[in-house]
């Protein structure tokens, strides 16, 4: 069952009755340093295993969301800097965990636009891990998706994650690369999963996905995928017409494999486990959420976070997602290190409660 969406004056959508002031956490200790070397070309999934078994279980933590960076990789690349430049310098302040990014890394798929990514994110090195989706720009020749053939993996080779400690695995049919992969992390006293999927993965990268989740019961799961939530706040639906950008209208769409739609990966993976906690996404420029319940009756939080359309490409908007409470409360609020400021919109500044397995 799904929530109510509410449309604000300014276009942006969410969960009717979720409004709410985040709360300041406090900085706490969580490092996760000696994981991964400075010159560890991730930018990719993850969970990374700190220091000091599951952390403090009443010690509030943080993972830092990163929208769509296609404009900065192209146009400006001062404003990709600027964002891991703050996580990095704001990491003990906020006990920053993690940092996930939605995909779309770069508009072009090219030498040039990864090697600006791989700069910008190289500030995250041996301070903060970061996990990262891959989206349509992302691959295929010039960022087409006219198949999944991409460069992330000269940037971001998948035998430096294997270094890490909190490595979990890759789809098993493709083990030399990254684009679906699952860590483990520790925080508020528990063990934390973040899995990555491909843009609109495929039937079989779905069976892995679900089994991933079965293998792990008791791990919430944060899903990272590029195209799941439209900015309506439905989920991307071959059955609803007229959402911008479906993913069955990109020419990856011709893969024999199979593509799955948000409805898709929702009615196939998301909705049987009792695990998964959080879906984030990207794609479509818009902050939107949704909440539905999967066949357990757990609540499973939704949400798009794209600002690629804003002036600059996003003018730097990233989210903040503050846990407290042993990871059940979640202070959700997007900030911009390149305006300097924090967000009050209602839609960019809420709580959710998590229902943790």
């Amino acid at each position: 069952m799904d929530r109510t969406i509410d449309v604000n004056e300014d276009g942006f959508r969410g969960a009717r009755g979720e409004g709410a002031p985040t709360g300041s956490g406090r900085a706490g200790a969580g490092v996760l340093r000696g994981a991964f070397s400075a010159a560890l070309p991730v930018l990719f999934v993850g969970l990374l295993i700190t220091s000091g078994a599951f952390g403090a279980p009443d010690e509030d933590f943080s993972v830092v969301v990163l929208p769509d960076t296609q404009i900065y990789a192209w146009k400006y690349p001062e404003i990709f800097h600027a964002q891991t430049k703050w996580i990095a310098e704001n990491r003990a302040k906020h006990n920053i965990e993690y940092v996930l990014h939605v995909g779309d890394v770069v508009e072009h798929n090219n030498e040039e636009e990864w090697k600006i990514a791989r700069k910008a994110v190289s500030l995250l090195d041996d301070k903060v891990p970061y996990a990262i989706a891959l989206g349509n720009h992302d691959i295929g020749p010039g960022g087409s998706s006219k198949n999944r053939d991409t460069l992330f993996g000269e940037y971001f080779p998948l035998s430096e994650f294997k270094k890490w400690e909190s490595f979990g695995g890759v789809y098993d049919r493709e083990p030399d690369r990254g684009e679906n992969i699952y860590h483990v992390f520790h925080a508020g006293g528990r063990r934390w999963l973040i899995l990555i999927l491909e843009f609109a993965p495929r039937d079989d990268v779905l069976r892995w996905a679900g089994e991933v989740m079965g293998q792990h019961p008791d791990f919430p799961v944060i899903l990272i995928t590029h195209a799941y939530l439209h900015k309506d706040g439905r989920r991307y639906d071959r059955a609803i017409p007229h959402q911008h950008y479906p993913p069955q209208d990109y020419p990856i769409a011709a893969d024999r494999a199979g593509l799955n739609t948000g409805e898709d990966i929702w009615r196939k993976l998301v909705s049987k486990n009792r695990n998964p906690v959080m879906v984030i996404s990207g794609h479509v420029c818009a902050a939107a959420r949704l909440v539905s319940k999967g066949d357990a009756g757990n609540r499973v939080h939704q949400m798009v976070v794209d600002y690629q359309d804003l002036e600059r490409g996003g003018n730097g908007w990233l989210r903040l997602l503050h846990f407290s409470e042993g990871g059940r409360t979640v202070h959700v609020r997007d900030y911009s290190p390149v305006l300097g400021v924090w967000s009050d919109h209602p839609e960019r500044r809420f709580e959710i409660q998590l229902d943790l397995p």
